[in-house]
C-alpha cells in the first residue's frame, strides 16, 4: 500500500464519516498526509520483513480496532469532561446498537 493510495482511500472514507477537527490549530490535509505516510511506512516495513499477508492483515485489523477503541474512549472522555456523562453513555449505547445492526 503506497502513501498516495492510502491517502486517496482515506479521503473517500472521510466523505461518509468526516473527522471534526473543530478549532484545532492544525491543517487537516497535513495531518492526513502524515498519518498515511506513517501507516504506509509501517506496512512497507512489515512486507519487507517477509511478514505473510494474513499476518499483515491481522496486524492492520488489530491496529484499526485499537484506534477505534481509542477514538471511542476519547470521545466519551471529552463528553464527560464537558459535564455530559449521559451523552457519553448514549454514544457508547448507540455504537453498541449499531454494531448489532439495530438503528
Amino acid at each position: 500500500m503506497t502513501e498516495d493510495m492510502l491517502l486517496q482511500l482515506m479521503v473517500e472514507v472521510e466523505k461518509e464519516d468526516p473527522i471534526d477537527y473543530a478549532d484545532l490549530p492544525f491543517d487537516d490535509a497535513t495531518l492526513r498526509a502524515l498519518v498515511c505516510r506513517l501507516v504506509a511506512q509501517r506496512s512497507s516495513a512489515m512486507e519487507t520483513a517477509g511478514m505473510p499477508v494474513d499476518a499483515l492483515l491481522a496486524t492492520m485489523w488489530a491496529s484499526t480496532a485499537k484506534l477505534v477503541l481509542e477514538n471511542m474512549v476519547l470521545n466519551a472522555r471529552l463528553l464527560t469532561l464537558r459535564g455530559l456523562p449521559d451523552d457519553a453513555n448514549a454514544l457508547i449505547e448507540r455504537i453498541a446498537r449499531q454494531s448489532r445492526g439495530a438503528p
